[in-house]
Protein backbone atom coordinates (compact mmCIF):
# COMPACT_ATOMS: atom_id res chain seq x y z
CA UNK A 1 0.00 0.00 0.00
CA UNK A 2 1.38 3.60 -0.62
CA UNK A 3 2.30 5.82 1.53
CA UNK A 4 -0.82 8.12 0.64
CA UNK A 5 -3.32 5.46 0.66
CA UNK A 6 -1.98 4.31 4.17
CA UNK A 7 -2.30 8.10 5.50
CA UNK A 8 -6.08 7.95 3.78
CA UNK A 9 -7.11 4.69 5.59
CA UNK A 10 -5.83 5.93 8.72
CA UNK A 11 -7.37 8.80 8.76
CA UNK A 12 -10.66 7.71 7.73
CA UNK A 13 -9.96 4.81 10.18
CA UNK A 14 -9.35 7.69 13.51
CA UNK A 15 -12.48 9.31 11.70
CA UNK A 16 -15.09 6.86 12.41
CA UNK A 17 -13.59 6.41 15.74
CA UNK A 18 -14.36 9.33 16.80
CA UNK A 19 -18.18 10.26 15.07
CA UNK A 20 -20.59 9.03 17.58
CA UNK A 21 -24.28 9.20 16.91
CA UNK A 22 -26.81 11.43 18.71
CA UNK A 23 -27.84 10.29 22.47
CA UNK A 24 -30.58 7.76 23.02
CA UNK A 25 -33.52 9.65 24.62
CA UNK A 26 -33.67 8.33 28.51
CA UNK A 27 -37.42 7.96 28.28
CA UNK A 28 -37.32 5.41 25.63
CA UNK A 29 -35.33 3.17 27.60
CA UNK A 30 -36.95 0.33 30.20
CA UNK A 31 -35.90 0.91 33.95
CA UNK A 32 -36.37 -1.98 35.64
CA UNK A 33 -34.57 -2.48 39.16
CA UNK A 34 -32.54 0.68 38.69
CA UNK A 35 -31.28 -0.90 35.72
CA UNK A 36 -31.62 0.99 32.07
CA UNK A 37 -32.50 -1.40 29.54
CA UNK A 38 -33.29 -1.58 25.95
CA UNK A 39 -36.37 -1.34 24.42
CA UNK A 40 -35.86 -4.02 21.94
CA UNK A 41 -33.60 -6.78 23.41
CA UNK A 42 -34.12 -5.49 27.05
CA UNK A 43 -30.51 -6.07 27.40
CA UNK A 44 -28.42 -3.58 29.47
CA UNK A 45 -28.47 -0.15 27.50
CA UNK A 46 -24.64 1.25 26.81
CA UNK A 47 -24.17 4.73 25.48
CA UNK A 48 -25.11 8.01 25.90
CA UNK A 49 -28.03 9.68 26.99
CA UNK A 50 -30.22 12.78 27.34
CA UNK A 51 -33.78 13.97 28.55
CA UNK A 52 -35.19 16.97 27.50
CA UNK A 53 -38.19 19.03 29.90
CA UNK A 54 -41.12 17.29 29.63
CA UNK A 55 -42.96 20.37 28.55
CA UNK A 56 -40.06 21.56 26.28
CA UNK A 57 -38.58 19.24 24.12
CA UNK A 58 -36.03 20.93 22.82
CA UNK A 59 -34.25 22.47 26.23
CA UNK A 60 -31.85 19.77 27.91
CA UNK A 61 -32.79 18.14 31.69
CA UNK A 62 -30.04 15.27 31.66
CA UNK A 63 -26.88 14.34 29.49
CA UNK A 64 -25.17 11.74 30.78
CA UNK A 65 -23.35 8.11 29.68
CA UNK A 66 -25.01 4.38 30.61
CA UNK A 67 -22.56 1.48 30.67
CA UNK A 68 -24.13 -1.76 31.00
CA UNK A 69 -27.52 -0.05 32.00
CA UNK A 70 -25.80 1.87 34.79
CA UNK A 71 -24.81 5.61 35.29
CA UNK A 72 -21.13 5.75 34.08
CA UNK A 73 -18.70 8.63 33.69
CA UNK A 74 -19.56 12.50 33.80
CA UNK A 75 -23.51 13.21 34.37
CA UNK A 76 -25.11 16.76 33.74
CA UNK A 77 -28.03 17.65 35.38
CA UNK A 78 -29.90 21.01 34.13
CA UNK A 79 -32.11 23.71 35.73
CA UNK A 80 -35.13 25.23 33.30
CA UNK A 81 -33.26 28.18 33.16
CA UNK A 82 -30.03 26.00 31.27
CA UNK A 83 -27.62 26.52 34.27
CA UNK A 84 -26.24 23.68 35.84
CA UNK A 85 -27.67 22.22 38.57
CA UNK A 86 -25.28 18.96 38.88
CA UNK A 87 -22.46 18.08 37.16
CA UNK A 88 -19.71 15.49 38.15
CA UNK A 89 -18.59 11.71 37.53
CA UNK A 90 -20.37 8.56 38.70
CA UNK A 91 -18.65 5.19 38.61
CA UNK A 92 -21.02 2.08 38.95
CA UNK A 93 -24.18 4.38 39.45
CA UNK A 94 -22.47 6.32 42.48
CA UNK A 95 -21.26 9.78 42.40
CA UNK A 96 -17.14 10.01 42.74
CA UNK A 97 -14.72 12.89 42.53
CA UNK A 98 -15.66 16.86 42.91
CA UNK A 99 -19.44 17.61 41.91
CA UNK A 100 -21.28 20.86 40.85
CA UNK A 101 -24.25 21.41 43.14
CA UNK A 102 -26.29 24.32 42.09
CA UNK A 103 -29.46 24.41 44.33
CA UNK A 104 -30.54 27.78 42.89
CA UNK A 105 -32.09 27.73 39.81
CA UNK A 106 -30.41 31.55 39.26
CA UNK A 107 -26.68 33.17 39.91
CA UNK A 108 -26.49 35.45 43.01
CA UNK A 109 -26.65 39.31 42.18
CA UNK A 110 -23.37 40.35 43.96
CA UNK A 111 -19.99 39.19 43.72
CA UNK A 112 -20.00 37.97 47.25
CA UNK A 113 -23.22 36.23 47.07
CA UNK A 114 -22.28 34.47 43.88
CA UNK A 115 -18.61 33.74 45.56
CA UNK A 116 -20.80 32.63 48.69
CA UNK A 117 -23.06 30.18 46.03
CA UNK A 118 -19.96 28.82 43.99
CA UNK A 119 -18.11 27.51 47.21
CA UNK A 120 -21.48 25.88 48.82
CA UNK A 121 -22.34 24.47 45.38
CA UNK A 122 -19.51 22.43 45.89
CA UNK A 123 -19.85 18.14 46.83
CA UNK A 124 -16.55 15.96 47.14
CA UNK A 125 -17.26 12.45 47.24
CA UNK A 126 -14.63 9.40 47.24
CA UNK A 127 -12.14 9.85 44.57
CA UNK A 128 -13.10 8.05 41.51
CA UNK A 129 -12.14 4.51 40.76
CA UNK A 130 -8.94 4.12 38.29
CA UNK A 131 -10.14 3.28 34.95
Amino acid sequence: MSTGRARLALALLLAGACVQGPPTNLDTLVLQDSTYLAPGTLGPFTGRVVRYFPDDSGRVEIEGTLEGGTWEGELTVYHRSGRIRYQGLLAGGAPCGAWVENREDAEAGSVYLLLKQDIESMGIYPPCPER
